[in-house]
């Protein structure tokens, strides 16, 4: 398997702006540093690697050489190395180097590599003066999770057990979660305070939960209108009067005017979904129903049923043709 990029470490992309890249480290080495994670070799390694392509992209001419050599530019131990001269900040985790005057400092206009990663981790763990990183409370750790809720659910928000791994040991916790109303198929939500717990102290991490929405035997959401198609006799077609309409959140009488046509559509206003302070609507398409067995004794009906149109109904596309 080939040897991942630097960029690849950070995740960005090869023409990442210097705060792109400052910005990915600082949101990785706050998750892999071995003070969050005490004693797992993993992160201990993962946070070496980090480091050093932190190391290589946040200097300009590093930057510069690396792009055109790739990491044979620092092998050994010539000029090209960016870690020479007791200034590797990645071995034996020795950060003593990033607190104080001995950090490296800048020199006239150009910033060390070095220095950058003194006020970075000053920025992420409090640290400050000459005695490298002040230990303190620390948030913990935004934690991801998904779940699937029926669409009513979805439509006018619930209140989930959800069902969390414990953190640090085996086994699982049960944590109350919130669903607020109008929430959609693919969304996410953040859930403050329900990620892994702070270190010393710190504030805990959030939650944050991809929903899924199953989809309804009859509601259709579309934005934030909801749609449905609605079966009716030929009697109320023909005549109109009032009908029952399912809604989300139950049913409600609304009118058809006589003449009524198959796949005409018609709205109720607000009984969509609702999202903060503003509801959709309802739109039900027309249905008309035609029993699939019809009894002899209705055939005269039918027949004067039939004698009333005035017209042939295709004669139109008999003319298109």
């Amino acid at each position: 398997m080939a040897e991942k990029t630097y960029y690849e470490v950070l995740g960005v992309k090869k023409d990442a702006a210097e705060a792109d890249i400052k910005k990915a480290y600082r949101k990785l080495a706050r998750k892999y540093h071995p003070d969050v994670n005490p004693n797992d070799k993993g992160a201990e390694s993962k946070f070496k690697e980090l480091s050093e392509a932190y190391g290589v992209l946040s200097d300009k001419e590093k930057r510069e050489q690396y792009d055109r050599l790739g990491r044979e530019a620092f092998s050994g131990g010539g000029q090209g190395n960016p870690f020479q001269g007791g200034q590797n900040p990645f071995g034996g985790f020795d950060f003593s180097q990033f607190g104080g005057a001995g950090a490296g400092g800048r020199r006239g206009s150009r910033k060390s590599s070095t220095g950058d990663f003194r006020d970075i981790f000053s920025d992420l763990f409090g640290g400050g003066g000459t005695g490298g990183f002040r230990q303190g409370p620390q948030p913990g750790n935004d934690v991801e999770a998904e779940t699937t809720i029926e669409f009513r659910d979805a439509i006018q928000g619930t209140t989930l057990d959800l069902q969390m791994p414990r953190q640090g040991s085996r086994g699982v916790d049960t944590t109350k979660v919130k669903i607020p109303e109008g929430v959609a198929d693919g969304q996410r939500i953040r859930i403050r305070s329900k990620g892994s717990p702070g270190i010393e102290g710190g504030p805990p991490g959030d939650l944050i939960l991809l929903v899924h929405v199953k989809p309804h035997p009859f509601f259709e959401r579309r934005g934030d209108d909801i749609h449905i198609e609605l079966p009716v006799t030929i009697g109320e077609a023909l005549r109109g009067g009032e009908i029952e309409v399912p809604t989300i959140r139950g049913p409600v009488r609304a009118r058809i005017p006589a003449g009524t046509q198959g796949g005409q559509t018609f709205r109720l206003s607000g009984k969509g979904v609702k999202v903060k302070s503003r509801t959709g609507d309802e739109y039900y398409k027309i249905q008309i129903a035609v029993p699939k067995k019809v009894p002899p004794s209705l055939d005269r009906a039918i027949d004067e049923l039939e004698s009333q149109y005035p017209e042939n109904p295709r004669a139109a596309l008999k003319i298109a043709l």
